[in-house]
């Protein structure tokens, strides 16, 4: 079997240019009605502007698994990931644990604006925030899918505590494996995250582990801005 495991935690940093985010995705995704004048030129101005330099950035870190029934054992620590997820890694040799934000601009500009009572730009905002947050993971997704394939390796979709079946609760136990503060991340009493627009979870990694296609029906997150739409967020989840 080959190996990827390493003390080393990768990070990554990544630009709003670099993300290549559209006026027409943020709008697609807000599901602006069709009667409302466009907000492209907002949107532009905001990513261009007031959230050029937000703080977007996330890490992995490859540990060797085991998958035991609907529970992931990681160096002596029992993930219970519950039936969905268990059964998404069953294959799986190693796991990649990951943790990604678009950083403390997002909040911060989405407060100043309802402050203001400019509700539908704050939400737009808000929406750009996630954007952010998922397609930065996309690519640190790509780069760990590189990795593994230049070591004969697949990996499986990624998942996030507090979804299919697993609790948030272990949200603290996935953490313990990286820094404090880690990418400027710190979680609440009750599990979630700071920043608000951040993800953490799993993908595994094995020689017989599957990518399967995005399917909403699969997931719980019934508030997601992806829910079937053209673009998904493979499984991955913000806190809000």
């Amino acid at each position: 079997m080959q190996s990827l495991i390493s003390d080393n935690i990768v990070r990554k940093r990544f630009s709003v240019e670099e993300l290549q985010i559209t006026a027409e995705e943020v709008e697609s995704l807000a599901r602006m009605d069709e009667n409302l004048p466009s907000y492209a030129g907002f949107i532009e101005d905001e990513l261009l502007g007031r959230l050029k330099n937000a703080s977007i950035q996330g890490g992995y870190l490859i540990e060797p698994a085991e998958v035991v029934d609907e529970t992931i054992i990681i160096e002596g620590n029992n993930f219970e990931v519950g039936p969905t997820i268990a059964g998404a890694l069953s294959n799986s040799e190693q796991v990649a644990f990951f943790v990604c934000t678009a950083g403390n601009e997002i909040s911060e500009r989405v407060n100043e604006l309802n402050a203001k009572g400019d509700w539908l730009e704050a939400y737009l905002v808000d929406v750009m925030g996630s954007v952010m947050v998922e397609t930065a993971m996309d690519k640190l997704q790509a780069i760990i899918e590189n990795e593994c394939v230049a070591n004969g390796l697949r990996i499986t979709n990624r998942y996030s505590p507090g979804y299919s079946g697993w609790n948030v609760k272990e949200q603290a136990l996935l953490f313990s494996f990286f820094p404090e503060k880690f990418c400027g991340i710190t979680l609440s009493d009750s599990c979630l995250m700071h920043p608000v627009k951040s993800v953490s979870g799993f993908i595994g990694i094995g020689t017989k582990v599957r990518y399967r296609k995005h399917a909403c029906s699969q997931c719980n997150a019934t508030n997601c801005i992806y829910r079937n739409s053209k673009k998904h967020c493979d499984f991955s989840h913000l806190n809000g």
